[in-house]
């Protein structure tokens, strides 16, 4: 602490034009976050691990960009970032059978574990097999997450450069928001036209390369790169690919108007033909259509007249609920690209029927301000291979599986009407069915009806799956129990107890995981968490400085933000839907509440800084103990009360860190410790899975804590910030 009273100033560097130099702190600002988005969403669909960890892809730009604040004296060429962004997709592409097994065997060892449905390949390994594919896997996981470290670290020496010499501190950090803001929006707009990679990083490059003084050497090496970068993204193979605002596409042709759509290269849904005349020339299809999946559960359903199909993917569900005489279908689907390939594509055309509306809206959202009355909801098989938003663990359909969501469903039934639940159970999660099981049994008072079917028909066109079937009515056990349904049912038995007895904990809206055995950290999380704080661990050592009070209050600064920023992104997204346009505009809120801050730091100068830690405790806490489910209004009015409430702390937590880096003159050293907490506090993200999201607005605030109680013992203490406050 007394050392910090003998630190040197930062050199401050004149510059001969401030106007182009907050030209350039706009523009890298708004490459580092944009790079940064565009490689969290490209990895995560070309390496499957990363589609279910995409916080870690953002935890290692921000490790990258944080080392790259601590280093500002060497700025060097941005060309480097260029070079590993580069190397990265071509190492990703490379046309190698070897490779890509040894890229699909990283994602299995990786996310093969007992205690969380991750979707990888269960293999019969002995142990010592296993902990070798897991180590060897762990280095080529260190091997990605050290390329995006340093792609990210240049952008992050510059950005911290500009700050650093800029003369007003926080005119430069309002620079650097907007820059922020603008480089997220950017993707944004990709997203809407459904552009594909080459699109993004070409964009990237000509950003990077803009956002320095450019030479001939960075004008030729950077188009060199970009050539380079686009060759190795070019199309392959024969069939096409297609870039959604959530995931790659890509569909396969089958042949007889039968379709295999994967999403980030594995195997998701299928467009089956079950048209009359293809049944009529396939005997053995039209015996077993009616025990498929997407047929029998109408089997036991009074009344068809109105349908809600929740997950209608390409039409398959759809189509069968017309086969069985629907009316009316509510088809609701997040991806409008798998919507578009399924009116394009599927024999039987269910999204140009009248009869059909579709909704391209989160289903969890729909739900929740439907107030419609249905004779069928159809939950369709949603298991997703998406995660919302790299400052979340959430999955884009983890809200749709919990209780909360089942009562909505349950409100939209009428009388007689029965929701089928269809789910992929596989081993050795099997315990996943067991808590659909006890989740349905506990939200209508009764266990399900529930049975197994296999994959059937040409090419197994409809899949397999665990069927559940609840309703408010007797009706639905009078009919199963009549003979040919409950032979049907005896003779499809399920891979797991159909009782509620030791069932895994439910998901609920604090703690959606359905994915997760229990309320614990699996054990693959761990094995990530520990590469990556290896990496921090020995990247960070030779610029933390750790003897300073100013480097904790920054750090712990940046950890609580992070977790903040996480609750703030979850609840919106529980609110008003797991969409991107959701995401895009929860960040742009955060970001315009920080310019605000940044408003009144530069009209008021407030200096001391303990009322603002208090309201910012106080408000966290707030947010805590306030049953947002209970309040008296719309779901709507709901959820704008509850983004004004989170944006208070937000704001507070804005005021705090503007101030403290004006008195500190902007100094890099101090962002990168700043930068370096958000690695943390994206660590940290892992207890919810133990005590639930809203707890980490607890932990938030304890780290808040933790930062006024340093900047307390500082305030008697006179150190020497850089420049006069």
């Amino acid at each position: 602490m007394i050392a910090e009273a003998n630190q040197v100033a930062p050199e401050r560097i004149s510059p001969l034009a401030p106007k182009l130099n907050a030209w350039r702190l706009l523009m890298v600002s708004s490459a580092a976050l944009y790079l940064e988005m565009i490689l969290i969403r490209w990895i995560g669909t070309e390496v499957r691990i990363f589609a279910f960890f995409q916080n870690l892809s953002l935890i290692a730009c921000f490790l990258g960009f944080g080392l790259g604040c601590f280093n500002t004296r060497q700025r060097g060429s941005l060309l480097s970032s260029l070079a590993a962004v580069t190397a990265l997709v071509v190492v990703v592409n490379l046309p190698f059978s070897f490779l890509q097994a040894i890229l699909k065997m990283m994602s299995a060892a990786l996310s093969f574990d007992p205690d969380a449905a991750l979707w990888g390949t269960a293999v019969t390994v002995t142990r010592s097999e296993y902990w070798t594919m897991t180590v060897f896997s762990a280095l080529i996981l260190a091997v990605f997450l050290l390329l995006l470290v340093i792609a990210m670290a240049p952008l992050g020496r510059w950005v911290g450069h500009y700050l650093e010499t800029a003369p007003d501190t926080v005119t430069a950090y309002s620079v650097n928001l907007a820059g922020s803001m603008v480089g997220m929006w950017l993707l944004a707009i990709l997203a809407v036209f459904w552009l594909s990679p080459p699109y993004w990083f070409a964009l990237a490059f000509a950003l990077i390369i803009a956002a320095q003084p450019v030479t001939l050497r960075s004008a030729l090496g950077g188009g060199a790169l970009l050539l380079i970068t686009l060759f190795a993204l070019r199309p392959t193979g024969v069939n096409p690919v297609f870039w959604s605002p959530y995931q790659k596409l890509k569909v396969s042709d089958y042949g007889n108007s039968q379709y295999q759509i994967d999403v980030n290269n594995v195997g998701y849904m299928s467009i089956a033909n079950v048209t009359p005349e293809f049944v009529a020339r396939h005997p053995e299809l039209a015996r077993q259509l009616e025990n498929s999946s997407y047929d029998s559960p109408f089997r036991f359903v009074g009344s068809t007249n109105r349908v809600l199909v929740i997950g209608a993917g390409a039409g398959n569900d759809a189509a069968a609920a017309l086969r069985h005489g629907a009316e009316y279908v509510d088809a609701v689907e997040i991806d409008p690209m798998i919507y578009s390939i399924g009116k394009r594509l599927h024999p039987e055309h269910p999204y140009d029927s009248p009869k059909v509306h579709v909704v391209i809206n989160d289903a969890r959202n729909f739900l929740r301000q439907n107030h419609e009355k249905y004779d069928m909801i159809v939950f369709g098989l949603l298991d997703s291979h998406t995660g919302f938003s790299g400052y979340s663990n959430v999955r884009v359909d983890n809200y749709v599986y919990t209780e909360e969501s089942l009562r909505d469903a349950r409100r939209l039934l009428k009388p007689d009407g029965i929701l089928a639940l269809k789910f992929e159970v596989r081993e050795p999660w099997t315990w996943m069915g067991q808590r659909f099981y006890a989740m349905l049994s506990h939200t209508f008072g009764r266990s399900p009806v529930a049975y197994y079917v296999r994959q059937i028909g040409i090419n197994g066109g409809l899949f397999d799956g665990t069927v559940f079937l609840e309703s408010n009515s007797q009706r639905l056990w009078d009919k199963a129990a009549e003979p040919i349904l409950s032979d049907f049912v005896k003779s499809h038995p399920t891979a797991f107890p159909l009782t509620p007895v030791n069932a895994p904990p439910p998901a609920t809206d604090d703690w959606p995981y359905i994915y997760h055995l229990g309320r614990s950290i699996p054990r693959t999380y761990i094995t990530v968490s520990i590469v990556l704080l290896l990496m921090t661990f020995l990247m960070v050592r030779p610029y933390f400085k750790p003897r300073l009070g100013s480097t904790w209050q920054f750090f712990l600064l940046g950890a609580g933000f992070l977790l903040m920023e996480t609750q703030l992104v979850s609840r919106l997204a529980l609110y008003f839907g797991t969409t991107w346009l959701v995401n895009s505009i929860a960040l742009s809120g955060i970001l315009s509440v920080l310019l605000l801050s940044n408003f009144y730091v530069k009209r008021f100068s407030p200096g001391n800084l303990g009322p603002y830690y208090l309201w910012l405790c106080g408000s966290l806490l707030a947010n805590y103990l306030i049953p947002w489910t209970s309040v008296p209004v719309s779901a709507t009015a709901a959820g704008i009360l509850l983004c004004v409430a989170y944006c208070v702390p937000v704001f507070f937590a804005g005021i705090i860190f503007t101030e403290s880096f004006r008195l500190s003159g902007g100094r890099s050293d101090i962002l990168g410790a700043n930068i370096l907490g958000a690695v943390a506090g994206g660590l940290t993200q892992n207890a919810s899975f133990v005590l639930g999201m809203k707890a980490l607005l607890i932990i938030a605030a304890l780290i808040y804590g933790g930062a006024a109680v340093l900047h307390f013992l500082r305030r008697g203490r006179i150190p020497v910030y850089g420049v006069a406050a």
